[in-house]
């Protein structure tokens, strides 16, 4: 994380084990890749029997996107018949038959169901079109994408830190979870909420209430470690002993505070502690799923150009975590250059999927910007004060009045980019988030079917910010 200081469907019962609804025809290579990937609104749906390619047809096993869109199935076992009911639509397949029925008027078949593996199949493009869905094949990933133009749910953490009080109060509706209060390690490696200097971690204000209310709301609440002394890291990572001790010490404080889970965020973890990290993330993935407690990391990001931080072993991690944040922002904030850019961010994401199912990946969203001045300062700046009075921090639309700051869109990075000249004539260059990035990103996250995003930071957020990512989905509540 980044520091101020520190830098409906249903099936009937007792239908057939051979249900049907299927999926309609896209064409694709007969080359293609044997395994195909299906995303119905942004969700990847998973199937017990996986879909195939036959006779350059998308063949989908039907219970499972009969559940997904929300059809009522009834199966004639006599006839192989299946109709299937929707609002006024009614669809009528036969397995065999080239011929389907929708509202009784017939329509010509690309490729009829079939029977594979006890499991009806269906070509994916009538079916799904023929009740309103809009589908489209992307070639590159062997990816069939179902649209029903329903709003979609997605994960929104919030990260609670200083003076969030009155952001959270304003906006907990809008999320499903918040890391709500920090930890670190003091000098011995203890857990500890109170460590102020120099790591500026303290108990944030209001933080009962907030925890109160999210309860009440249904919202999740995560205790959040935070460390990012590497040598402090490698020390209480050392041996089996330590590693238990201090799985011992986050047992404690999520028991005793009622957390329904806890955030890892270990940063600057070196190299050679890639494995003893690993089994500490093991443990404590085993103590607290034990306890009905979940699991989340904060990762730090890489891409297939470039691993700045070969301690993280995703795979691993992925597998121990219930899901992680990439911590898609800072790409180096000593340059006065694009920080958490479209283009990046989506390099970010492809290496993290590869390795973490995108269902576990959380895209986190640095909702602010930086200011570097022509004499080496460097600040950090927000879109508007919102109240804050935290030192240091600087805001676009005080400059715009006082200096004429007048920001633009990088379309590459589709991040705000914009320079002005102080009453002291230094010069300042500013990228920032913009809400055109924003909803780009919330598209990525819908695109490559991801958990969700995670914000970094209430306080920091906006009434433009929320609006933009709610045009493209809801908060999931789980």
């Amino acid at each position: 994380m980044k520091f101020e200081k520190i830098f409906k469907g249903r099936f009937v019962p007792g239908i057939l084990a051979a249900l049907l609804l299927m999926l309609a025809a896209v064409p694709v290579p007969v080359s293609a890749a044997s395994y195909v990937k299906v995303m119905l609104n942004g969700q990847v749906l998973n199937f017990d029997v996986p879909p195939v390619i036959e006779n350059n047809r998308t063949l989908v096993p039907f219970r499972k996107i009969s559940e997904a869109i929300g059809a009522t199935v009834n199966w004639d076992e006599n006839t192989r018949t299946i109709t299937a009911y929707k609002g006024d639509k009614t669809v009528i397949l036969k397995v065999g038959n080239s011929t389907a029925y929708v509202n009784q008027n017939p329509v010509k078949l690309d490729a009829p169901p079939v029977m594979r593996k006890n499991r009806t199949l269906v070509p994916l493009r009538f079916f799904t079109e023929a009740f309103g869905a809009a589908v489209s094949w992307e070639n590159s990933t062997c990816t069939v994408f179902i649209d029903t133009g329903e709003k979609l749910s997605k994960y929104i953490l919030g990260y609670y830190y200083s003076q969030s009080y009155d952001d959270f109060m304003k906006n907990y509706d809008r999320m499903s979870s918040t890391a709500v209060k920090w930890y670190t390690l003091d000098d011995n490696g203890d857990v500890t909420d109170n460590y102020a200097s120099p790591r500026w971690i303290k108990v944030p204000d209001g933080y009962e209430e907030v925890i109160k209310l999210s309860k009440e709301k249904g919202l999740k609440i995560f205790m959040l470690l935070f460390e990012m002394d590497g040598n402090k890291l490698q020390k209480v990572l050392s041996t089996m002993e330590s590693r238990k001790r201090l799985v011992n010490q986050i047992m404690t404080v999520v028991e005793r505070e009622g957390y329904d889970g806890v955030n890892i965020d270990f940063e600057f973890l070196k190299a050679q502690d890639k494995d003893k990290f690993n089994e500490f993330i093991k443990g404590l993935s085993e103590a607290l799923h034990a306890g009905g407690k979940s699991l989340n990391l904060s990762l730090p990001v890489k891409t297939e150009k470039a691993d700045w931080w070969p301690g993280y072993d995703y795979e691993t991690l992925g597998k121990y975590s219930d899901f992680v944040v990439l911590m898609a922002y800072d790409k180096n904030p000593a340059s006065p250059e694009p920080q958490s850019g479209i283009d990046w961010v989506e390099e970010v994401v492809d290496y993290a999927i590869a390795r973490i199912p995108a269902e576990k990946v959380v895209l986190g969203i640095g909702y602010y910007g930086y200011d570097w001045a022509s004499n080496g300062s460097k600040y950090t700046v927000l879109a508007t004060r919102n109240g804050t009075t935290i030192p240091g921090l600087l805001f676009a639309d005080e400059l715009k009045e006082k200096y004429g700051l007048k920001l633009t869109l990088d379309k590459k990075s589709g991040l705000a980019y914009g320079t002005y000249t102080d009453a002291n004539g230094v010069f300042h260059q500013i990228w920032m988030e913009s809400e055109a990035s924003v909803d780009a990103k919330a598209k990525l996250v819908i695109r490559k079917g991801l958990k969700g995003i995670a914000l970094w930071r209430l306080g920091y957020t906006t009434p433009s910010l929320w609006d933009t990512l709610l045009s493209n989905f809801k908060p999931a509540k789980e």
